[in-house]
């Protein structure tokens, strides 16, 4: 089993930041551009963008030497500056960064963004100068966006302390707020959003994140009433705890959270070579933890972009499919594929649907979903309508993706009466929409404005992007917090079972069916143990150095009687003898089980997550299919019954070609118990799996089960 450890730990030893300190360092009234200087360019871009948005407070510039910068006078230092300031930006080198720090802090200013490199970003010995500017950022009682940052953009207050040509390219602001841990990236997506109708209320940079890391940033803007949804690029989550705080806040504020998680392939782990390990990555647990909490995550920044912005304009998407209308029957092919590749439900259009859409005299080809309303739209805008309106009170669609054509230049030109027709219409639908351009596609402003005022928004330009955000959409868990089962207190052990007898023993005590085992230390009382446990019989080697009994020759199965009962306890106990550093305590023998479906349930400790419930096709499975789904332990019956649909193998439980279908309560109930367990067993618990769980109708029972201790 791998032990997935979390490459992302936030900074041992700094102090949390109180939101309110948070708070002020985003939203300040006066600020200090510190290194201000005619010949530096990051003076100038910081400066120049501060005013260009409208800055309403004051603006100090400071100079060592005095010297005017941008047209108006300097001070030599901040303490030199005579008035209250909120926040100092530090265009200075990281070797003049110690004394900048102590002229900020007699000047009684409370916070600073820092722009320098060269610290943790750079190995051992940055990571150290890093440390030692937290520890003197400490000792004055300063907080410090940074370092390696380029600041934020506040837009729903005006305040501009970015050190770099802004992220966006004008001071309207929108309801989507923007963290992300770097800043190029923040600029980028910035750009991008722009030109596709997005707008951010706030764009906030943490670099390093040596004091201030994006959950930081993220629990302030969330309590905004003026933001809507929170965007984040962050290559590391650092804090559990916090992250499940702030994805609790958003669910109850109904404010969701579209995330790109980046780091999918780093190893940040040993892998111990057992089982679950291979079902739960770092990755994985990661994607998981993600799901578990409500967070839509993405793939890509244009995603980040398109599904913020859908998310943000349509709420929450009401059960049901997507219906699809469409000006072009290729379109249609191309979104049927992206669905079954998306696992986008296409909704079946009702008899009554079909009869209106045939009732309107149209050319369709067939009154089918998605539904092409052919190049006759064109000419005939009303068809159109009709189409959308039609498809929108089918009682299967929850959602209505509406494909059609931007024209090229800045305006809706005269030829583009459908979408003049179609946009009045829209309002009085009664389900939401999309629109979607067939490609990939910017929008000038002039455009953006007569679009939104026709009414015609949300635009995402692109069939893949939009398949892609739709997808993530309706799959979102709406609105709702983390499912959490109640707790129990920690288990007290007089010892801790390392043994297959102990480890079932244990979870047979805490309510996992088990099948029936006796521990034997001769050939004799393995064949009392089988005549009592009824014949045919399984004996296996029991040594808790031995995990893959199999692999050893420790294994022997369907005995039919006494004397092969004698026989192989006398092999199995020989063969585990001969492993290396085994201890042999004699063997194992159990009811010899046909039929039914095997299932590996295991729970792993993550150092950042905790304990990571896997469940998969077990039995010889395990390691021939990628095929298993991951949720942050203990988890309820109903998170159980989730997780096994998740299963490409879930055909199988359901009754695969006449075989007697599982009974997925009594599953839930044992999976549901073992990871109650597993969390009670403490920190010390590194692993626990059940492979294979046994699932026949309604006979559940774990035959082999494994544990390991740190």
């Amino acid at each position: 089993m791998s032990v997935p450890v979390a490459h992302d730990a936030p900074q041992a030893g700094v102090r949390p930041v109180s939101r309110e300190r948070l708070k002020a360092l985003l939203s300040p009234r006066s600020v200090a551009i510190v290194g201000a200087s005619e010949t530096s360019r990051w003076s100038f871009t910081t400066f120049s963008t501060a005013t260009r948005f409208g800055f309403p407070g004051r603006l100090h510039l400071v100079n060592r030497k005095g010297l005017p910068a941008h047209g108006q006078a300097t001070a030599a230092s901040c303490a030199a500056i005579g008035e209250k300031v909120d926040v100092a930006i530090l265009l200075v080198g990281a070797a003049s960064l110690p004394d900048a720090l102590r002229d900020v802090a007699a000047a009684e200013i409370p916070a600073a963004i820092v722009l320098a490199s060269g610290f943790g970003e750079t190995g051992p010995a940055g990571k150290a100068a890093q440390a030692g500017l937290v520890a003197l950022a400490e000792e004055l009682d300063i907080v410090f966006l940074g370092p390696n940052c380029l600041g934020f953009v506040n837009l729903v207050d005006r305040c501009s302390a970015w050190a770099s040509p802004p992220p966006v390219p004008d001071a309207t602001p929108g309801p989507i707020a923007l963290v992300s841990q770097s800043g190029a990236v923040a600029v980028q997506i910035g750009r991008y959003a722009a030109k596709h109708g997005v707008r951010f209320s706030h764009v906030i940079s943490t670099g390093n994140q040596a004091m201030v890391d994006t959950l930081d940033g993220a629990r302030v803007v969330i309590e905004d009433d003026r933001v809507r949804c929170l965007a984040m690029f962050v290559e590391s989550i650092g804090d559990a705890a916090r992250f499940d705080e702030l994805a609790a806040r958003a669910a109850d504020l109904e404010k969701p959270v579209v995330m790109m998680k980046v780091g999918r392939s780093e190893l940040a782990a040993r892998i111990i070579a057992s089982h679950t390990g291979s079902l739960a990555g770092n990755d994985a647990v990661i994607d998981a933890a993600l799901r578990q909490a409500g967070v839509i995550r993405v793939d890509s920044l244009e995603e980040l972009v398109t599904t913020a912005g859908l998310v943000t304009r349509i709420g929450r998407v009401p059960e049901g499919r997507l219906g699809v209308v469409s000006i072009s029957g290729g379109a249609c092919d191309i979104v049927v594929d992206l669905a079954d590749d998306l696992a986008v439900p296409l909704a079946t259009f009702s008899e009554t649907t079909r009869e209106r859409l045939n009732a309107t005299g149209s050319t369709y080809g067939a009154a089918n979903n998605p539904l092409d309303v052919t190049g006759a739209a064109v000419g005939g805008p009303q068809l159109m309508v009709d189409a959308v309106t039609t498809v929108s009170d089918d009682p299967e669609v929850a959602l209505v993706a509406i494909v059609d054509v931007l024209p090229d230049g800045g305006v809706l030109t005269e030829t583009s009466g459908r979408l003049r027709t179609l946009g009045p219409a829209l309002a009085g639908i009664s389900k939401p929409f999309v629109l979607v351009n067939q490609m990939s596609q910017d929008m000038p402003d002039t455009l953006q404005e007569e679009v939104a005022a026709l009414g015609l928004e949300p635009w995402v330009a692109g069939l893949d992007l939009a398949v892609r955000s739709i997808a993530r959409v309706m799959r979102w868990p709406a609105w709702r917090p983390r499912t959490t089962v109640a707790g129990e207190d920690s288990l007290l052990l007089d010892s801790r079972p390392v043994s297959e007898a102990g480890v079932l023993a244990l979870l047979a005590e805490h309510g996992v069916p088990v099948v029936p085992t006796r521990l034997v230390r001769s050939a004799a009382e393995a064949s009392e143990a089988a005549r009592e446990l009824g014949f045919p019989v399984v004996v296996k080697v029991a040594s808790a150095q031995i995990v893959h009994k199999s692999d050893v020759g420790g294994v022997a199965l369907r005995l039919a009687d006494e004397a092969e009962v004698r026989d192989a306890y006398e092999q199995v106990t020989a063969a585990g003898s001969a492993v290396e550093g085994a201890v042999v305590d004699g063997a194992i023998v159990a009811p010899f089980r046909r039929g039914g479906v095997e299932l590996i349930a295991g729970v792993v400790r993550d150092p950042q997550w905790g304990p990571v419930l896997a469940i998969g096709l077990g039995g010889v499975w395990v390691n021939a299919l990628d095929d298993s789904s991951l949720r942050r332990a203990p988890v309820g019956e109903d998170d159980v019954l989730a997780m096994l649909g998740e299963l490409r193998g879930a055909a199988l439980l359901a009754g695969f070609r006449g075989s007697t279908p599982a009974d997925l309560s009594a599953v839930a109930r044992a999976v549901a118990a073992f990871s109650r367990l597993a969390c009670r067993l403490g920190d010390q618990l590194e692993s626990i799996e059940m492979n294979p769980l046994r699932v026949d109708g309604d006979t559940v029972e774990a035959l082999d089960a494994a544990i390991t201790w740190s």
